[in-house]
């Protein structure tokens, strides 16, 4: 299932299909709010105005309490409780699965899917200019750009959500020019496989699902994860297995050589949460945190997005910086910057700012350890520069 994050007293609660359980409106207690902010990059430099917001923003136009985010290289996308999907921003691929194509949108507008459907989780990260969605009855449903074919649709675009051909489908991730599925309990790509990212031992591509191998057999997939030509699955007993472009050691095996099959990253503790980050070849790295609550990162750290107080690249494991007395429970990076979620819901940030996206109110460059800024979250989600963060209300004191 989907792991979304919400925090009650204090401590966080992990809901499975991206749906927050838990009652919390007692004084005291954490109070999830509706409120979606973004920043980072508005815009995409080429017929849409490339323009920042240094701060975090309001998004306007949903209705309804959201219970998951998530983005694309361009776009976000926010989950009601009552399953309806809002996206926001460039849409000239149709990736708002509105039904139209449009410069960008700004104010959030209703993914339009058919009648009777009702959405229960997201796929974090989405795809390049795409969006992917899990609906109740475990279908997979997918818009935008199809360029790769990473849809497993025929047709370069989609402005509404089609039906893939998936069924009981779990979990869903994507970026670049491929996806990744849970389905029946098999682990399927689709999409470009030019550095292994899809898994199947080669670097074929593939329209129609196709198997990941190398996995354990029998083994339960709890979280997935997507960056530019990589690929991850995270294990039910906390093994994480990583494959696809490595260039920057972004898969954390001690070698910089691309792996079309899985390979274990070697960790001290078995892994919570983890999550991918790269929208490019030049700024890929992954961020987990471990049963024993400490923080680890590998890969490209030109930026500083690892968190270790410099800007030396590791192709093996690395304990980010996390500051004394702080506990992180939810991390993320989009590539060139990497956020945190502490057990108060307090931001933390770090890495590049050039375009806004540690939301510090300048684009004063380079954070290489982690800083907070003074907001609390939920939840996080950035691919590229461009970032969203779903609110909360922290306890009163």
């Amino acid at each position: 299932m989907i792991a979304v994050t919400t925090f009650v007293s204090g401590s966080v609660i992990l809901a499975g299909c991206g749906v927050a359980s838990g009652n919390a409106t007692s004084r005291g207690e954490a109070t999830p709010l509706s409120s979606v902010l973004r920043w980072g990059v508005v815009g995409n430099g080429g017929a849409i105005p490339e323009l920042q917001l240094d701060r975090p923003s309001l998004v306007t136009g949903i209705r309804g309490k959201v219970v998951q985010i998530a983005t694309s290289n361009s776009d976000g996308y926010a989950l009601t409780s009552t399953g309806v999907v809002y996206g926001w921003g460039v849409n000239s691929d149709g990736e708002l699965g509105g039904g139209h194509r449009t410069p960008y949108e700004t104010k959030a507008v209703k993914v339009d899917f058919p009648p009777k459907i009702t959405i229960r989780a997201l796929a974090n990260p989405m795809p390049f200019d795409a969006g992917i969605a899990i609906d109740s009855a475990g279908h997979a449903w997918g818009w935008g750009l199809n360029g790769a074919d990473d849809l497993c649709l025929p047709g370069l675009v989609h402005v509404r959500p089609q039906e893939l051909p998936l069924s009981d489908v779990t979990l869903a991730a994507g970026a670049r020019t491929h996806a990744l599925f849970d389905s029946k309990g098999r682990l399927l790509a689709c999409g470009s496989g030019d550095a292994g990212e899809l898994g199947n031992g080669s670097t074929a591509s593939s329209n129609v699902p196709t198997p990941v191998v190398g996995l354990p057999p029998r083994t339960e997939i709890t979280a997935l994860t997507a960056s530019w030509e990589g690929s991850g699955a995270l294990l039910a007993n906390g093994d994480y297995y990583d494959w696809g472009y490595n260039a920057a050691g972004q898969l954390g095996d001690g070698s910089t050589t691309n792996r079309a099959v899985p390979v274990k990253v070697a960790l001290p503790f078995p892994v919570k949460q983890v999550f991918q980050g790269g929208s490019g070849p030049q700024n890929g790295q992954t961020i987990a945190i471990l049963a024993d609550g400490s923080t680890w990162a590998w890969g490209e750290n030109d930026r500083g997005q690892l968190g270790i107080g410099s800007t030396k690249s590791s192709d093996v494991p690395v304990p980010v910086h996390v500051p004394h007395g702080v506990a992180f429970v939810r991390v993320a990076s989009g590539g060139y910057a990497s956020y945190a979620i502490d057990r108060s819901g307090r931001l933390w940030v770090w890495g590049d700012n050039q375009h806004g996206q540690l939301g510090v109110g300048s684009s004063r460059q380079l954070a290489t350890r982690p800083r907070e800024i003074a907001l609390h979250f939920a939840q996080v989600s950035s691919t590229a520069q461009n970032v969203a963060g779903l609110q909360y209300r922290p306890p009163q004191s």
